[in-house]
C-alpha cells in the first residue's frame, strides 16, 4: 500500500504543477501553432474567473512619471521658478529611477498623497524657503509647489504609436508662507551655524 501512495503522490505532485504552468502559459502561445487551444483555453478561464492582471505582482503600480515643480513668490509679485521646476520640465527620461539622489528622494515623497497633509512635503518646502532665504539677497514671501504628472500610455497604444508618456497634467500641491515660525527659527539656525 505504501508503494501505490507514493506513486499516487508522484504523479499528483508532477501534474498539478503541470496543470498550473498550462492555466498560466498556455493563453499566451500563439494560437496558429496550437489550433485554436489557447484561445479556448482563455474563455474557460474567463468563465470561471481565472484572469491575471498585474495587480496580482503589484497592488499598488505606479501608472505615472510625477514630479514636484517648486516656485519662489516674492514681495514684488515676481515669480521665479525653483531648480526643482527643472526636473518637472525635462526630467521625463526612463533613467531617473536609477540615478536618485537624497534630494530626488525628498522631491518623491513630498508629491505623495497629493490631496491629503503630507509632513514631507511640509517641511521639505519649509527648507526650500531657508535655502532660497540664504542664497539671495530678497528671501521669497513664499513657495509654491504643484505636482506634475505624465501618465504611461498602455502598451497596446504604444505599439500603435502613440508616445509613452500622455500629456503632462498639473495640480496645485501646497503653498508655504515663508515668513512662519517655523521657517524663521530654521532661518535663524541655520544663519548661526554658516555665518
Amino acid at each position: 500500500m505504501a508503494g501505490l501512495r507514493d506513486r499516487l503522490s508522484t504523479i499528483w505532485n508532477t501534474l498539478l504543477p503541470l496543470a498550473l504552468v498550462v492555466l498560466i502559459v498556455g493563453p499566451a502561445l500563439p494560437n496558429a501553432a496550437l489550433g485554436g487551444v489557447p484561445s479556448t483555453l482563455a474563455q474557460w478561464q474567463k468563465k470561471i474567473s481565472v484572469v491575471q492582471t498585474w495587480n496580482m505582482y503589484a497592488p499598488d503600480p505606479t501608472r505615472a512619471h510625477t514630479y514636484i515643480a517648486v516656485y519662489a513668490e516674492f514681495e514684488d509679485g515676481r515669480r521665479e521658478a525653483l531648480p526643482e521646476a527643472a526636473q518637472a520640465q525635462h526630467g521625463w527620461g526612463s533613467t531617473w529611477a536609477w540615478q536618485k539622489t537624497r534630494v530626488d528622494i525628498w522631491r518623491y515623497y513630498a508629491v505623495l498623497n497629493p490631496d491629503k497633509p503630507n509632513n514631507n512635503r511640509l517641511w521639505y518646502l519649509r527648507s526650500l524657503c531657508v535655502r532660497e532665504a540664504l542664497a539671495r539677497e530678497e528671501p521669497p514671501r513664499k513657495i509654491v509647489a504643484e505636482r506634475v504628472r505624465r501618465r504611461f500610455t498602455p502598451p497596446d497604444r504604444v505599439r500603435a504609436g502613440k508616445p509613452g508618456l500622455g500629456p503632462a497634467e498639473r495640480k496645485p500641491l501646497a503653498t508655504i508662507d515663508c515668513k512662519t515660525w517655523p521657517v524663521r527659527e530654521m532661518l535663524a539656525d541655520a544663519q548661526a551655524r554658516h555665518g
